[in-house]
């Protein structure tokens, strides 16, 4: 939806006088008027984006986050892809075409021919097995992100049948396998340049890889400034090819205050934003301006490391289920999402099949403090601390709540829990810090006792969802490193991953459901509305709640 705040013929002569006082200052806070009423439009052969938060590497073969996937997307490429806002058909992209045995384990790939990656280098059918048996052998030391990959594929799957064919045979039948191949996991890269980069090392990241990448698609990196901005230019190389409307360059701007962010977006300095949903009504009415809210499965949890070495009382299930009485959803969604949001019953999210196996789609838990206090005391958790007069459980013990620096909506339900665990007497600190260190401290070490964090589909399957978040390590589930393990739920988890057979599966999650939400390793929250700014002079954007931004399809003009 679009709305336009009227403004009076007096107040434009007085914006236009002041833009003409600050030419050439960046973020003057003003926009040209044309004499047909509509904006001058800011470099138009460029798309500025401000986001918070940085990427934390461009290496596909060890990056799970949003703030990475975001420029890989546009500097690699995968054998198949979506387009548009659809989420159900795959189109071919560095595969032409492609067919399945009737047992679903073997694929073949016919490969689109005369692709260059930017270097000048031919891509083929070795780039796309050493592309898969570099994750596996890698093993995504840093994000574990190497499980969609393996938990289908060994280092034997990818068979070269000649240049521009490829055999893929699975170690088991998976029915999300062609939905997993676009996601930036499964991007090729250049076997030679790699090689002469590092090489592949099991276990290793590849620091090269990680700030130097080399791709098909359409953009290369120009620089990348950490924590300031990441600049692309067109690939020269791209198959795809420039004629028709394209931006030259996508730049990429990293900004922790919204206000920054905002005014960037009102003076056309930016062509779109992540804005607080809070934050929306200082745009919502802005001339020139769209402000959409889309469908989507991003779905912000609390995780809880549940790991006895870091904090002893999080290990237990119990106070795990008590900390679930002790948000309140209803309050969070309408102060810190502006009413853009609605409740998470568990690790499905609404929209996905298999979501009603969740308690028949609603929520288990509800903001009840007398509640949580109940579980606790019956637990033998009481008030027996006595710090500077005031009684503590956990024997004074802090809960470290941490949420990354930016993120307004986080920060928000930080403090609110916060105030919360401090009514019932739960000592607790909230602490900002920034995503690639945030990403570091979840991945790599047991340093954190509860984390806000959010969570957007790799590919359309609840499998992406339910395992990596309620499987354990020992099954290469846990990507949040909670270190939750339940042997039962190990198996239904298992039972669902594997089958064809929507009964089995609505049956092996249901079951899996009504275990791990007793005791649960996190504190499912919300699945919000995706609203992203943008000036009303880019065209092509198409909101894919599973690959959010390609660039080359956009471009800026009035039509």
């Amino acid at each position: 939806m679009r709305s336009f705040r009227k403004k009076d013929k007096k107040a434009g002569v007085v914006a236009i006088a002041i833009c003409a006082m600050f030419i050439g200052i960046t973020f003057s806070g003003c926009t040209q008027q044309q004499q047909n009423g509509t904006i001058e439009i800011k470099n138009p052969t460029m798309i500025v984006r401000y986001d918070i938060g940085d990427a934390k590497t461009l290496d596909p073969a060890d990056a799970y986050d949003t703030g990475s996937s975001e420029p890989i997307f546009q500097i690699y490429e995968t054998l198949v892809t979506y387009k548009g806002n659809n989420t159900l058909t795959f189109y071919p992209c560095l595969a032409t075409e492609w067919t399945v045995s009737n047992d679903s384990l073997t694929w073949t790939f016919k490969l689109r021919q005369n692709v260059k990656f930017s270097n000048g280098n031919a891509f083929t059918a070795e780039d796309v097995k050493y592309s898969f048996d570099r994750v596996l052998t890698m093993g995504a030391p840093e994000s574990g992100v190497d499980w969609i990959l393996s938990q289908c594929m060994d280092t034997n799957s990818t068979i070269v049948i000649d240049d521009y064919t490829v055999q893929i045979k699975l170690t088991q039948a998976y029915g999300g396998f062609l939905a997993l191949l676009p996601f930036t996991v499964a991007a090729i890269v250049d076997k030679d340049y790699v090689e002469a980069n590092g090489g592949v090392v099991a276990g290793v990241e590849n620091e090269w890889m990680k700030l130097n990448p080399m791709g098909t698609g359409p953009y290369m990196l120009d620089h990348w400034t950490r924590a300031t901005e990441l600049v692309l230019n067109k690939n020269p190389n791209y198959w795809g090819g420039w004629e028709g409307k394209h931006v030259d360059k996508v730049v990429l701007k990293y900004a922790d205050e919204a206000a920054t962010r905002i005014l960037a977006l009102k003076n056309g300095d930016a062509d779109m934003v992540y804005i607080p949903y809070a934050n929306l009504n200082d745009v919502k009415d802005e001339k020139g301006v769209v402000v959409h809210p889309f469908d989507s499965y991003d779905i912000i949890m609390c995780v809880i490391n549940t790991k006895a070495s870091n904090n002893q009382y999080l290990a237990d299930g119990q106070v795990r289920k008590a900390l679930s009485y002790a948000f309140d959803y209803d309050t969070a969604i309408e102060t810190a999402y502006n009413g853009f949001a609605s409740r998470l019953a568990g690790a499905i999210p609404k929209g996905m099949p298999f979501y009603d196996t969740q308690n028949n789609g609603q929520p288990l838990y509800n903001f009840d403090l007398t509640m949580t206090e109940q579980i606790l005391d019956n637990a033998g958790y009481t008030k027996s601390y006595d710090f500077k007069g005031t009684l503590y459980r956990f024997n004074g013990t802090t809960i470290r709540i941490f949420y990354n620096a930016g993120n307004a909506e986080r920060e928000m339900m930080a403090i609110m829990f916060r105030t919360a665990l401090d009514e019932i007497g739960i000592l607790s600190s909230v602490i900002a810090e920034g995503w690639p260190q945030l990403l570091h401290r979840m991945y790599t070490t047991d340093d954190y006792d509860l984390m806000f964090i959010g969570w957007g589909p790799d590919y359309n399957d609840p499998d992406d969802y339910i395992f990596p978040f309620i499987a354990s390590a020992n099954v290469s589930g846990d990507t949040y490193n909670t270190g939750y393990h339940n042997e039962t739920v190990d198996e239904k988890l298992l039972e669902a991953k594997y089958s064809a057979d929507p009964v089995v599966r609505a049956a092996a999650y249901k079951a899996a459901y009504d275990i791990y939400i007793q005791e649960p390793p996190f504190i499912f929250l919300q699945q919000r509305q995706y609203i992203r700014p943008w000036r009303d002079w880019v065209q092509g954007y198409s909101y894919n709640p599973v690959r959010e931004w390609y660039f080359y399809d956009y471009y800026k003009a009035y039509e």
